[in-house]
């Protein structure tokens, strides 16, 4: 396990061949936001080869539907390299918008964590 490193948006920190991201912001709301928070994210994917990602979301409150169509994206691309995403934490808001979405059936959501990082051994 290496040790966490990140940003004001965003925590890294490596279990192995998983990686957790946890969110630091309780709500993106526009665009500059969305692409200082996600454009790492991706970078992690296509340039860093990391291909196991849990997105902790438990400091975020509320997902607009342009960060849902981010999650969506991302999931795309790990898809696409063989890879898998997993959220945590989900707030009561962001599970009920990725419900009403139909989306959630997209995602790996796990309660917690541990648990998340768990579904990939």
């Amino acid at each position: 396990m290496s040790g966490p490193h990140g940003s004001h948006w965003l925590e890294r920190e490596d279990y192995g061949d998983v990686t957790v991201v946890r969110l630091k912001t309780p709500r993106i709301l526009d665009d500059d936001v969305l692409r200082t928070v996600f454009d790492p994210i991706y970078s992690l994917v296509k340039d860093v080869g990391r291909k196991k990602l849990v997105l902790n979301l438990s400091a975020v409150g509320y997902l607009p539907s342009m960060a849902v169509g981010k999650l969506v994206m991302l999931n795309r691309k790990l898809m696409a390299e063989n890879g898998r995403l997993a959220l945590c934490h989900l707030s009561p808001v962001t599970e009920e918008i990725l419900d009403g979405t139909r989306l959630k059936p997209l995602f790996n959501c796990y309660a917690a964590e541990a648990e998340a990082v768990q579904s990939f051994a």
